[in-house]
Order: C-alpha cells, then structure tokens, then sequence
C-alpha cells in the first residue's frame, strides 16, 4: 500500500460544531466513557436525517420550535405516513 492509499484509508470524517461551554462540562460530565459520546450522538445523527429525510419542512420546525423533542418528531411522522389514506364513501 503506497502513502496516499493508506491516507485515504485511514480518514475518519468528521462532523464538527460550536456547542455552549455549559454543553461541552455536561457532556465531558455525563459521557466519559471512551465510545459512548461517537456511540450516542452518531444514533441522534441518524434518527435527525431520517426525520429529515421524511419531512425536512415540518422536522426542522419542529426541531426550531424547541417544543418537540425527537421522539415526538418521530411520533408524528411516523403517524403521519401511515395513515391510510381517506376514500370516498361512495356516495357520489
């Protein structure tokens, strides 16, 4: 394997933002096991993008609005497209 093939084998992406330092104590705090931050936070990622993917308009109102947490984001979305849908009654 030449040097540039293992470089490109060995990146690892990264997803990378600003949180609040208050952020930063608590989660040094409460996920200090080595894992479980990568662990935790890549399955929020991954239920936020399946949200997205559902519905990008409503999941990020609702995630905006600070009223709904994930679970409930997921709660109505998945309320939402498995409803069936309404038929006629035939009467007209």
């Amino acid at each position: 394997m030449t040097e540039k093939e293992s470089t490109v084998a060995d990146y690892k992406p990264r997803f990378s933002f600003e949180i609040s330092e208050e952020q930063m104590l608590r989660a040094n705090k409460l996920l200090s096991q080595y894992g479980l931050r990568k662990a935790i936070f890549g399955k929020v990622l991954d239920d936020i993008l399946d949200a997205i993917e559902v519905d990008a308009g409503m999941t990020t109102g609702l995630l905006m609005s600070e009223k709904v947490v994930m679970k409930g984001i997921m709660v109505a979305l998945t309320e939402r497209t498995s409803k069936p849908k309404k038929k006629g009654n035939g009467n007209g």
